[in-house]
């Protein structure tokens, strides 16, 4: 009787050592709230903070590290979606963008997650991590096409300063929806030949000198766009350069990728659709003097060609 006494006495302890182990590794009380992630990229996109309230029932110390899941993704290349397209986003600790956040149970070190340590007594907390459309590959080798990505990512608060050791299940979660609008893209701009797209250069002179029939001038026009487009061009003038002082003209043709460019603004000069390069799609112009009349009176020549670019989807 004195034995098997013995043997439940410590069969009675190691249940509680048990229960009072199992009770000590949840004893923050953790809550947090996470903030959806809502933001419109363009081509002059910066990283964004994001913030997460975080709190503890306990009024001791706490530290804790919060992971964050892969979202819709195999990995840790994280990517939204709209439809069959693909956005490619990254959420990071850091400001500079060097360490990815990760989940349990890829926690290796404190660089990949948000490492909080809330003070005896405190009350809750604002921390940040930063939520970036890495710019290369959002733009290669295309500009991103316009739409509205959206991913589900959860983050999870995993008690102690190791992480390491962190595991399912979390002491607590909060759920974060990302929404990303990319509004439809268009510029133009008009280039020497061998260049690529330039932001801002709308405007392009071209002056022949003394006028002589079958004279040629070039340059480029180059398109950047994420959207279906549309190029039309209208001539001041009908096509035609006009005196500036009486209405003599001299006829000119204008040509886009070789094609005679129709000069009313009503038939395009070009259409396509999907995305371009940074660079542009390239398209060769070339303006040649046309046969000067006989009663052409002297003087100084011009006209004025209007570009127009529109998104067609």
């Amino acid at each position: 009787m004195k034995v098997t006494f013995r043997a439940t006495t410590t069969f009675l302890i190691f249940l509680v050592m048990n229960f009072f182990s199992f009770r000590a590794s949840a004893q923050c009380g953790l809550s947090i709230i996470a903030n959806n992630i809502s933001a419109t990229w363009d081509i002059t996109w910066v990283m964004q903070s994001v913030s997460v309230t975080v709190s503890k029932a306990n009024p001791a110390a706490c530290t804790f590290g919060l992971g964050i899941t892969k979202g819709a993704a195999a990995d840790y290349n994280r990517y939204a979606s709209d439809g069959a397209l693909q956005l490619r986003y990254q959420v990071y600790n850091n400001i500079a963008g060097t360490n990815i956040i990760k989940d349990a149970p890829d926690t290796v070190t404190v660089n990949d997650v948000v490492m909080v340590t809330l003070p005896a007594g405190s009350g809750p907390q604002i921390v940040q991590y930063y939520f970036d459309i890495p710019y290369a590959l959002a733009t290669a080798p295309f500009v991103a096409h316009a739409g509205t990505y959206t991913d589900s990512i959860t983050i999870n608060a995993y008690e102690g300063a190791d992480p390491s050791l962190y595991a399912a299940p979390p002491a607590t979660s909060a759920v974060v929806g990302i929404s990303v609008l990319i509004e439809k893209l268009i510029k133009l701009s008009l280039i020497d030949l061998g260049g690529v797209f330039v932001d801002g250069a709308t405007t392009k002179s071209v002056n022949f000198g003394k006028l002589t029939s079958g004279e040629i001038s070039r340059f480029n026009m180059a398109m950047q766009t994420n959207a279906g487009f549309s190029i039309s061009l209208s001539s001041a003038n009908g096509g035609n350069l006009k005196h500036v002082t009486s209405a003599s003209l001299i006829p000119y043709t204008l040509t886009v990728n070789n094609v005679a460019a129709d000069m009313t603004g009503v038939i395009p000069a070009a259409n396509g659709g999907g995305q371009t390069s940074l660079n542009g799609l390239i398209y060769p112009v070339k303006i040649t003097v046309g046969a000067i009349p006989g009663n052409a009176v002297a003087g100084n020549y011009a006209d004025v060609v209007t570009i127009t670019a529109v998104v067609t989807e």
